[in-house]
């Protein structure tokens, strides 16, 4: 994401993480990935029970997943993974941005 996220952004759009860990692991996460976007923490679990990703997988964890946010705070497309490895390819992403973009 960090190769094409200037793509986004040319698109208006942002890009942030989400994960599960404390705020502290997180930021290490962001550190060490040299993330050009912000991890934000959901120690609580709150927002990925919210979307309906908390333990999907069965796994005590949030399953991967991306969700295009719209105007209004609406989720315009969202893309759950059916496994730990599961993730659409940057591409994918960006195709889903320009649909949604153009509508």
């Amino acid at each position: 994401m960090q190769r094409t996220k200037h793509l986004f952004e040319q698109l208006g759009y942002g890009l942030a993480a989400m994960s599960t860990d404390a705020v502290a692991d997180s930021a290490k996460m962001a550190d060490f990935i040299k993330a050009g976007y912000p991890i934000l923490s959901d120690s609580s679990q709150a927002v990925a029970t919210s979307y309906g990703v908390f333990d999907l997988l069965g796994d005590g964890v949030a399953a991967p997943a991306v969700f295009i946010i719209g105007t209004g705070r609406s989720v315009q497309w969202s893309y759950i993974a059916q496994s730990v490895s599961d993730r659409p390819s940057a591409g994918r992403i960006l195709e889903e941005v320009l649909r949604v973009s153009s509508t």
